[in-house]
C-alpha cells in the first residue's frame, strides 16, 4: 500500500484513491484522531506523496466503511 504524509505524519492507509481535486482515504478508527486532529485555526491538512507536496486538502465527508473498524474520508483540494 502507498505511504503518504499528512501534516508531516507518515500514514499507511487501508485504501487510497487520488483524483485531480479529490482524495479518498480509508483509515482505521484508532488512527482518525492522530491523522486528522481537530485544529483551532484551519480545517486543511497538508498532503505529500513520494516526497512531493500535493497541496492542502479539507475533509468533505467521513463515513463508515463497508469493512468494520474503518472510516472512509473524502477530501477536496484547497
Amino acid at each position: 500500500m502507498d505511504s503518504i504524509h499528512i501534516d508531516g505524519l507518515a500514514v499507511t492507509p487501508t485504501s487510497l484513491r487520488i483524483y485531480e481535486e479529490l482524495i479518498d482515504i480509508e483509515l482505521r478508527h484508532v488512527e482518525e484522531n492522530t491523522v486528522f486532529p481537530k485544529k483551532a485555526n484551519t480545517l486543511s491538512y497538508a498532503f505529500a506523496k513520494d516526497g512531493i507536496a500535493m497541496g492542502y486538502y479539507k475533509i468533505l465527508s467521513a463515513k463508515a466503511s463497508e469493512v468494520e473498524g474503518l472510516t472512509l474520508f473524502t477530501l477536496h483540494k484547497q
